[in-house]
């Protein structure tokens, strides 16, 4: 159901901001009919609002990390790169890294979405057993780092409200007082200060009115 949720917040919420198509194709970043990337390694590129710059995986040689969890570990590694609309500019981002605070460790770049102005890009990764992470990439420093547990992320950098626009929609995994636990979805602002509980009923209709 959340997943569901999810994907008709997404339609609603997004409509037709990026105008031009993006894909991979035989693993090549394609957009708007151009191809910009060459090798035939690349996946799951995003756009940037503003239809200036592009995020995408690259597959590497080398071996996956052995300590993430099972359903991200991959054939190959990954990375994280940037490249302008044009083509010019491709830069690696990120790797996938390990650490022993479970935080700082890095399995994957799953629902990567960008803020409004294009200056932070958000994605998920597998972390405990009962939650995955949210991380932020910096444009502006270069820095990447852990944001807050959840699953679910779903970023609003189209709502038209300037109180909603650019929070956050992430599902978490939290704990009765006493005992027993619940999976709510809540709003968080960017900086991951949370606003407030969507709960866990259809609560697509009431953003998207929020939203505008």
């Amino acid at each position: 159901m959340r997943v569901l949720l999810f994907i008709l917040l997404a339609a609603v919420l997004t409509g037709t901001a990026n105008a031009a198509t993006v894909e991979a194709v035989n693993g090549n970043v394609v957009l708007g009919g151009k191809t910009i990337t060459h090798g035939g390694h690349d996946l799951d590129p995003v756009l940037s609002p503003d239809g200036k710059r592009l995020v995408f995986l690259r597959r590497t040689a080398g071996r996956p990390l052995e300590d993430c969890a099972a359903d991200a570990t991959t054939s190959k590694p990954l990375e994280l790169w940037s490249i302008n609309a044009d083509g010019s500019g491709a830069k690696k981002l990120l790797a996938l890294k390990s650490d022993a605070d479970v935080r700082k460790t890095v399995c994957a770049f799953d629902s990567m979405q960008f803020s409004s102005n294009g200056q932070l890009l958000y994605f998920s990764a597998p972390a405990w057993a009962t939650s995955g992470a949210i991380h932020v990439y910096d444009f502006r420093s270069g820095r990447e780092h852990f944001l807050l547990a959840g699953d679910g992320l779903k970023v609003l950098s189209d709502c038209k409200n300037p109180k909603y626009r650019d929070d956050l929609i992430v599902g978490q995994h939290r704990y009765f007082l006493f005992e027993g636990s619940y999976d709510w979805t809540f709003v968080f602002t960017p900086a991951g200060k949370e606003v407030g509980p969507l709960g866990d009923g259809d609560y697509t209709s009431a953003l998207a009115d929020a939203c505008g």
